[in-house]
């Protein structure tokens, strides 16, 4: 195997989406978000995610974040956008937009809402092949709000040129090691990413060649340092750098992703933000609770 031929590798940040107490979205955060990441050793930028609140946005706000951010980023890192929409034609459009922004990459779910089949994810793939001009596509395995993409027609997916990686959000390792080992025996220049902080060291052990994950925007430097444990096989230290985040992730996930994410961003003071999700009184309460807690774990971790 050679992992010199795979266009993804190592850690992506999937970027916040700050909003005003208006509602609409704070730009001048995400310019100064974009750069601070920038100055980091991070591989690239995500912008457009499912951690980017990507569904609750207009397209018009979406095109313009990734206009914002092209502009920081320019040649500094690898730009990827999302562009899961409802139905191809729409994630084409993205497609288009961002090929003229010059974003490398394109991270792209099966429809959402409509429950797809394999056949169907498939052509759908098929089709923003046949339509992505320069742009690379990540095929983006989240089963918890897209249809599942089946390990079988993983490797009719890797038959699409421009399908070059997938981004496996399940936490499901047993299925990314198979992707892996598909990979490993149908197309070497395809990358495997996973898209779950809490398993990044067995994944990236196991063969992943990278990750487009929440914590590497919020803890860039401490995603870094697991990256070179791991390349300098000292498994003892990458696990007890993982083993200080995952207490974190753990007060995160239980908060309406992903509000938990951005309530640990704005206590490591990433970003200040109002929300469009809906809060009932005891959900504001049970949000306040968790940020005390999560300032306690990083008092006591040292983690900055």
């Amino acid at each position: 195997m050679n992992k010199e031929n795979r266009f993804f590798k190592g850690p992506y940040g999937i970027m916040l989406t700050p909003f005003l107490p208006n509602g609409k979205v704070d730009y001048n955060q995400i310019e100064e978000q974009a750069d601070s990441l920038c100055q980091t050793g991070i591989t690239g930028l995500v912008t457009c995610g499912s951690t980017s609140e990507f569904v609750m946005l207009s397209a018009e706000e979406n095109k313009q974040i990734m206009k914002v951010v092209a502009n920081v980023v320019g040649n500094r890192k690898q730009l990827i956008c999302g562009a899961t929409g409802p139905d191809s034609k729409t994630s084409i459009d993205y497609l288009s937009y961002m090929s003229q922004l010059g974003a490398v990459g394109a991270l792209i779910a099966p429809p959402y809402y409509y429950q797809y089949g394999g056949d169907e994810i498939v052509e759908f793939y098929r089709s923003l092949d046949a339509n992505c001009s320069d742009v690379k596509i990540i095929a983006y395995q989240i089963p918890s709000f897209s249809s599942p993409i089946p390990l079988d027609k993983t490797v009719e997916l890797m038959g699409l040129p421009h399908v070059v990686a997938m981004k496996n959000s399940s936490a499901d390792i047993k299925q990314i090691m198979h992707q892996i080992n598909l990979r490993n025996n149908v197309r070497d220049d395809f990358s495997i990413l996973t898209g779950t902080d809490d398993a990044l060291v067995p994944c990236l052990s196991g063969g992943c060649d990278g990750s487009f994950t929440a914590l590497a925007c919020i803890f860039p430097n401490e995603i870094c340092k697991i990256y070179e444990a791991v390349e300098n096989h000292d498994l003892e230290t990458a696990l007890k750098l993982q083993g200080d985040l995952l207490p974190l992730t753990r007060l995160a996930d239980q908060v309406t992703f992903p509000v938990g994410y951005k309530i640990l961003a704005e206590v490591v003071g990433v970003l200040k933000t109002s929300y469009r999700q809906q809060f009932g009184v005891k959900a504001k309460q049970e949000a306040e609770h968790i940020g005390e807690q999560m300032r306690q774990l990083l008092r006591e971790k040292k983690i900055s």
